[in-house]
């Protein structure tokens, strides 16, 4: 079964079929709709590996994240291969377990394949990884990370969420944080940060011991008991992300605390999880699925060639209150 069988089902020319199959020039809606209908009782396939090498093209674009096990990248992923699908792109995907150098291996690889395009979500800013990307000509769209100018990319709007969440404390009664974020190689966390820092600095009677780790469970667990060894219990603990969140509101329940009755907790991100932990988290909830998505609309526009300067897109947040936060508990702090 042929392109030749294609076009003489459809009524039209063996040329019309190419265009409607590689979307490389206008049809009439009315040929396009005899042709594909051909295509789907003739069962007709195109070859993709021919259709690439004539428009030098693979239908696929690389996809790479730091922590598969993360919940929050999972559905990043989701929104993009969505997107992807729809438009007859493949996603290949790489986890880089946090580890640099293996990115670098995996977006060599990926460079290697010929993909159209990258969605790259790195675990460290890393400039040999930027440049080998750099010297490249394929279109990058960086998903949660921002890369000064030079490249597209997708992020939350991490201040305006980190600071709902400080004012929320502040609001409550709160006067004495802990901060625990994440590393400082990675933007998301740098504006969070950020954020916090800003907020002490406009509310002279707050007090806030610093220290990050990495986004993790783990993260969580170590950088409570180093920190509970050094200072005095504050009255609320805000996370970078939910799943410091977690290792911390385990610690504190080991050590016989409760929460939010003897001290409040909170994450970023609203993963699945978030909603049905012991207790519910007060996070602030940033679409994941969208993230992806529009990283995956934004990365088309530049394949197909309907843009071509870097822009970068914030997606709007939410504070999202439950139960791990409460007024401080003054007699504990007595």
């Amino acid at each position: 079964m042929g392109i030749k069988e294609v076009a003489k089902r459809a009524g039209v020319s063996i040329s019309t079929v190419s265009r409607v199959i590689n979307k490389s020039a206008k049809v009439s809606e009315i040929k396009r709709k005899k042709v594909l209908e051909a295509v789907k009782i003739l069962g007709y396939k195109p070859n993709d590996l021919a259709r690439g090498l004539r428009n030098m093209t693979t239908s696929t674009v690389g996809v790479i994240i730091p922590d598969i096990t993360n919940p929050f990248f999972p559905s990043v992923i989701r929104g993009a291969g969505d997107i992807l699908h729809k438009a007859g792109i493949t996603p290949m995907i790489y986890n880089s377990d946090g580890n640099i150098s293996l990115e670098i291996e995996e977006v060599n690889n990926l460079l290697s394949k010929r993909v159209d395009g990258l969605l790259f979500m790195h675990a460290g800013e890393s400039q040999k990884v930027i440049k080998i990307i750099e010297s490249t000509n394929i279109p990058v769209v960086f998903l949660d990370r921002t890369e000064d100018g030079r490249f597209s990319s997708v992020i939350s709007d991490n201040i305006t969420g980190m600071k709902s969440i400080a004012e929320l404390a502040y609001s409550l009664g709160h006067r004495d944080y802990w901060y625990i974020g994440g590393e400082s190689g990675i933007s998301s966390a740098r504006e969070r940060l950020e954020a916090i820092k800003e907020f002490e600095e406009t509310h002279p009677d707050i007090s806030v011991v610093y220290e990050s780790s990495t986004f993790s469970y783990e993260g969580g667990v170590s950088s409570f008991e180093s920190l509970s060894e050094k200072f005095p219990l504050p009255s609320i603990i805000i996370c970078g992300n939910d799943l410091l969140a977690f290792g911390v509101i385990d610690s504190c329940i080991k050590k016989g605390l409760k929460v939010p009755q003897d001290i409040s907790v909170t994450g970023f991100d609203d993963n699945f999880l978030a909603a049905h932990y012991d207790p519910p988290l007060t996070t602030v909830q940033q679409s994941s699925y969208e993230l992806g998505a529009t990283g995956a609309k934004l990365l088309l526009e530049f394949i197909f060639g309907k843009r071509k300067r870097p822009v970068t897109k914030v997606l709007p947040v939410s504070l999202i209150v439950r139960k791990s936060t409460n007024a401080p508990n003054k007699k504990l702090k007595a």
